[in-house]
């Protein structure tokens, strides 16, 4: 039988449906007020692990007083069901927005990554965890205008204290696309285990899918625990380098080599948009890259929040009696004085969270459960461990030799951002017949890797404060990469002779790392010559297919004109495949050619056979 109400709450409809329970749209009976009522289903109501599980989000949120988490309202019981009230956000969470067709663009993903972040650093310092981050638990609200404000995190079901205990079996909860790999080997949690997830939530509203996709919870567990997470840009190429740094960093496997804190995280984010906020304005000048936040998001959708329109009425009183429609009376009193600790009432109850109720509920997110409810948890921990030995047994199995080529073949533009997966590809699979073009990528990454990280270095240690000195060695070196930070081809020569004055020199090891990075730098103005001649034909191979596609002569027209006028004086004489690249607008040209002469005969065909106007006499 469908629940209609629950204590003074009246239910309009259904919000949701979870594994625990159900969330309603219900109207307070006496304020009038519209809240998101969520109830523990009636299977479970007498159940000590689920009622642990649900009263443990409760005492989650009662810690909790956030414009970036949803807000506790109330809270009570009745008839055995637990359930409690919270802030209606208006609005769809990112799950939904992804599903209906939105697209996130960079700087969107940078404003919801401080959102969440400021979220969480309210609840790791009250020492809550979240554990179960995804795009389904956040929810964006929407501004008075309709249009898609911050992000509020929900869903604090599975949440846990630092230290804490944590109902029997639950070390594995959580969604496996989004967990950290320390959560999915059952590995106690912390801090930034969260930041892992956001990480994954990160990279999955860029580029439409999480990081890892698997058929089997093993092969999701030796993703988790032993493939390099990728690089978003690889996949979604406009992504800015230093985005794409930071959500790999969110993304280390190992929790001491990710970003420690969500206040390091705010202030790595401010620091991305500072880096990001010229050459951002500078790229959305050439076209529509970067579409402009939320622009495109269309909230319509049926029975929306937003829709509902319920007036307030005055004065909540302490004890208050309701009248229904169906003249049945409900009495319900509000205990916000004193509140009521949580699992220790046998009856019905109803508390309306206050200030006072926070301050005087200072429980742990742990509940203990009850001798009748101990075996089956004993059988599911049982079953979780077996399950969890035998994936972390796949886990630990070295990933596939196409596995690994895939994702090195993905950055073979940036193969310095997969050396990790080249040394394991040639350690695991020497005799592949692809071991020697993956021997080349390695020799060529390692190289952009000695330029970027003792340019870098010697960048910040050249702005170093105290008696931090260069050598003349370095100062030149650096001299040369100053300039070509502004004209990298222009560099080329000042970078050749810098090797050829120093390089038969007796030098010191820190002048000779300056000139192999000079070594290096050769190699990666060639490198990104290449990789930029193979995204442009990548890019004119997709505009001649779509104008072979179009059944639309004057689109296939246009298309054809922007690959000349993109591509037309383009030097393709860098690399062999560059080739095609010429061929392409040769053959751009020539179509373009045919197609403009077919439309001209065509429109004089259709001025013959028109009638004059004034050629009709009228008698």
């Amino acid at each position: 039988m469908a629940l209609d109400k629950i204590g003074p709450y009246k239910f309009q409809g259904i919000l949701g449906r979870g594994g625990m329970g159900t969330v309603y749209l219900g109207e307070h009976q006496v304020s009038g007020e519209v809240h998101a009522v969520k109830v523990l289903a009636p299977t479970y109501a007498h159940d000590d692990h689920f009622r642990g599980r649900f009263e443990s989000e409760i005492k989650a949120l009662l810690k909790l007083d956030h414009r970036n988490i949803v807000r506790l309202l109330s809270y009570g019981q009745e008839d055995g069901m637990l359930f409690f009230a919270m802030e209606l956000v208006k609005g769809n969470s990112l799950f939904q927005m992804q599903r209906k067709g939105h697209r996130f663009d960079w700087r969107e993903v940078l404003k919801i990554g401080k959102d969440v972040g400021k979220g969480l650093r309210h609840a790791h310092d009250r020492g809550i965890i979240h554990r179960d981050l995804k795009p389904g638990n956040l929810l964006m609200t929407i501004d008075e205008a309709a249009k898609p404000d911050y992000v509020k995190i929900t869903d604090f079901g599975i949440a846990k204290r630092y230290g804490s205990s944590q109902n029997t079996g639950q070390n594995v909860l959580g969604t496996m696309d989004f967990m950290s790999p320390e959560q999915a080997k059952g590995e106690p949690v912390t801090i930034r285990s969260d930041l892992y997830s956001l990480g994954t939530v990160l990279f999955t509203l860029l580029s439409g899918r999480p990081p890892f996709t698997a058929n089997s919870v093993e092969e999701s567990l030796r993703n988790l625990t032993r493939v390099p997470a990728p690089h978003v840009n690889t996949v979604v190429p406009d992504v800015p380098d230093e985005l794409d740094e930071l959500i790999k960093r969110l993304m280390a496997k190992r929790p001491e080599n990710r970003i420690q804190t969500a206040q390091a995280l705010l202030y790595q984010i401010e620091e991305v948009e500072h880096k990001l906020r010229e050459h951002s304005e500078a790229r959305t000048a050439h076209g529509p890259l970067l579409h402009q936040i939320y622009d495109a998001f269309d909230i319509a959708t049926p029975r929306t929040v937003e829709n509902t329109k319920i007036e307030r009425k005055p004065g909540l009183p302490v004890k208050a009696e309701v009248t229904n429609a169906d003249s049945q009376t409900i009495e319900f009193t509000d205990h916000s004085e004193g509140a009521m600790p949580l699992g220790s009432v046998q009856g019905d109850y109803f508390e309306t969270v206050t200030e006072k109720v926070r301050n005087q509920l200072d429980v742990p997110i742990e509940s203990t459960p009850s001798k009748s409810g101990i075996w089956p948890i004993v059988m599911a921990l049982v079953v979780v461990v077996a399950l969890g030995g035998y994936g972390i047994f796949q886990a630990n199995k070295a990933p596939s030799a196409e596995e690994l080529f895939t994702r090195i073949e993905m950055s073979a533009g940036q193969p310095n951002r997969v050396l990790d997966e080249i040394a394991e590809f040639l350690k695991y699979y020497p005799d592949d017949e692809r071991a020697g073009q993956v021997n080349e990528m390695k020799a060529i990454g390692e190289s952009i890797d000695t330029y970027n990280t003792l340019s870098n270095t010697l960048s910040i240690r050249r702005n170093l404060p105290g008696e931090t000195r260069l050598t003349d060695v370095e100062k030149q070196f650096l001299r040369i990469v100053d300039v070509a930070e502004s004209n990298p081809a222009g560099a080329i020569a000042k970078m050749a002779a810098f090797v050829t004055f120093y390089g038969q020199s007796d030098l010191s090891l820190r002048d000779q790392k300056c000139v192999d990075a000079a070594k290096g730098y050769r190699i990666k103005i060639q490198n990104d010559a290449r990789a930029k001649i193979l995204g442009n034909l990548k890019q004119i191979r997709s505009a001649m297919n779509r104008a072979s596609r179009t059944t639309v002569p004057d689109e296939a027209i246009e298309i054809y004109k922007s690959v000349i006028e993109l591509y037309g004086n383009v030097n393709w004489g860098v690399i062999t495949e560059a080739r095609e690249g010429r061929e392409l607008v040769q053959k751009a040209r020539d179509l373009l050619l045919a197609m403009e002469a077919a439309k001209v005969k065509s429109d004089q065909t259709a001025e013959d056979d028109e009638t004059p106007e004034a050629a009709i006499q009228v008698p």
